[in-house]
Order: structure tokens, then C-alpha cells, then sequence
């Protein structure tokens, strides 16, 4: 993550689990909680901080998908 991206969170869908993951970040620190889905699958995530680089950001979140499904950029 960008040194200038002070909080984020969200809700992350990983390949190998069938657990809904909370993820929160501040500063350094983060948590990750795994918990039944209530809803359908999805990745879902807010970032917070002080002159972000979007592409930046979707370049790196787009390295970390399983599959060859990428960000689309209007959808931020």
C-alpha cells in the first residue's frame, strides 16, 4: 500500500476460502476478520489519504487477483 493511504477497509473474496474477510487498515496496523457471508461473494474496498494515485492503487489491487478479471476503472 501507498505510504500516503492513511485508512482503508473493506470486504475481500479470496480464491481458497469460502469466508467473507473484513479487512481494516490503520497506519501500519491492520485486522482481518473472517466471517459467514450474508451476501454474494464480492470485493469491496475504501481508501482514505492524502493525494492517492488511483492508478496506482488499481495497478497494485489488479497484481493481486486469481483470475484474469481486472478493475474496471469506471466503477471507482
Amino acid at each position: 500500500m501507498p505510504i500516503n493511504v492513511f485508512r482503508a477497509k473493506g470486504i475481500l473474496w479470496f480464491q481458497q476460502s469460502d469466508l467473507k474477510h473484513i479487512f481494516q487498515l490503520s497506519g501500519l496496523r491492520y485486522d482481518l476478520q473472517a466471517v459467514e457471508w450474508d451476501t454474494s461473494p464480492q470485493n469491496q474496498l475504501v481508501f482514505i489519504g492524502r493525494n492517492l494515485n488511483k492508478e496506482q492503487i488499481l495497478t497494485q489491487l489488479n497484481e493481486c487477483l486469481a483470475s484474469s478479471q481486472k478493475i474496471k476503472k469506471d466503477k471507482l
